[in-house]
């Protein structure tokens, strides 16, 4: 059996690592020098995200075979409105993972793992591949190919700025600012690598790469956030769904397959499991759509969580976060196995329709 994986990002690379176990070697093409992304970063893994998996480094391991080391622990959320504070403390409320090609990094310990070559330098051409290999996996990072393919339902698209920062962090906290004036709907989070750099990086959706700054700057403004920035990058994040997820012999997995969630834009837990499915179905002949159906049916759910962050204003996101940390809500969002995605999607969707169905005037009040 002949086959091909482009890209040696998350969701590639356990896809190889899956093939290994199955004693099929793929042929993987990364247009890269090297693994891992050009800029170093730190992502965040909530648990709250993955239930009704407890923990998700964990199933990522005893379930798909897939064993990767955070830096660190979350143990606590410190989320910033426009006139509140408010923090959620727990042992484990998730994971700080490293990104990029640091020596640590998820996409470095996988390549540790893999016991084949990777063919560096190479732009792959899908269209030569699929008529050269039995299947190939598309692992690309962008929905690219499944667009020009016709497989792509564009739901949120966002810019990203990502900055390296220097000052003083408590290396178990993770801390969010939510404001309309600078982020819209989105969001500013930062996470430490350590005790002296962390990553800043501002997630705002429906704007140019040109608007960017503007927010960006803001956003400093108003926060009076004094840091020294070692290094920025901008990206664009398209989050959507993608079907069929298999086009003839092509199989989309990790970004092009729809990893991204609408919400928050955690894509790592995702893609991972993507790519295991995808190599799994073809050494062993299950059924990756029926498979790999978890991520739109997640996707939908998180996109009623967007839809109702998107009616708020300042006023609301204040009382969304009071709510939040209130304690009996608190203890039933964090302290419990709780499917909040799954039910709060379904009080979300009620929320928006009824938001939607007021007359025009309220709603620009809202």
């Amino acid at each position: 059996m002949k086959v091909a994986i482009i890209g040696a990002g998350v969701s590639g690379l356990s896809a190889a690592i899956t093939f290994e176990r199955y004693g099929i070697k793929p042929d993987i093409f990364e247009k890269k020098c090297k693994i891992g992304e050009l800029f170093n970063h730190v992502g965040g893994l909530l648990k709250v995200i993955n239930r009704p998996v407890k923990d998700p480094l964990h199933h990522l391991k005893n379930v798909y075979g897939i064993d990767i080391k955070p830096i660190d622990v979350i143990e606590k959320i410190v989320m910033k409105g426009p006139t509140v504070k408010s923090s959620v403390i727990d042992s484990h409320l998730g994971y700080m993972l490293l990104r990029g090609q640091g020596e640590n990094s998820i996409e470095n310990q996988l390549y540790k793992k893999l016991n084949m070559p990777i063919n560096f330098n190479v732009d792959a051409d899908y269209k030569k591949l699929k008529n050269e290999y039995d299947y190939v996996i598309i692992a690309t990072g962008n929905s690219q190919i499944p667009k020009e393919l016709g497989c792509w339902q564009e739901l949120v698209t966002t810019w990203v700025r990502v900055a390296e920062v220097l000052g003083n962090f408590d290396t178990k906290t993770l801390i969010m600012w939510i404001n309309t004036l600078y982020t819209k709907s989105g969001y500013v989070y930062l996470m430490p690598y350590n005790e002296k750099r962390a990553v800043l990086a501002m997630i705002v959706p429906y704007i140019s790469k040109e608007e960017l700054q503007y927010y960006w700057d803001t956003f400093l403004k108003v926060e009076k956030m004094k840091v020294d920035i070692v290094n920025m990058v901008d990206l664009q994040h398209d989050s959507g769904n993608c079907f069929p997820h298999r086009y003839e012999n092509l199989l989309f997995v990790g970004n092009a397959g729809g990893a991204i969630e609408p919400f928050l834009g955690f894509g790592t837990f995702n893609s991972i499991v993507s790519g295991v499915v995808a190599a799994k179905s073809i050494a062993s002949g299950i059924d990756f759509e029926k498979e790999i159906s978890f991520l739109s049916n997640a996707n939908i759910k998180m996109l009623e969580f967007r839809k109702a962050l998107d009616l708020l204003d300042n006023d609301k996101i204040d009382r969304l976060i009071k709510i939040l940390t209130f304690p009996p809500i608190k203890k039933l969002v964090y302290d419990s196995n709780f499917n909040v995605i799954k039910y709060g999607s379904i009080i979300m969707k009620y929320t928006v329709n009824k938001l939607h169905n007021k007359p025009y005037e309220h709603r620009k009040r809202v």
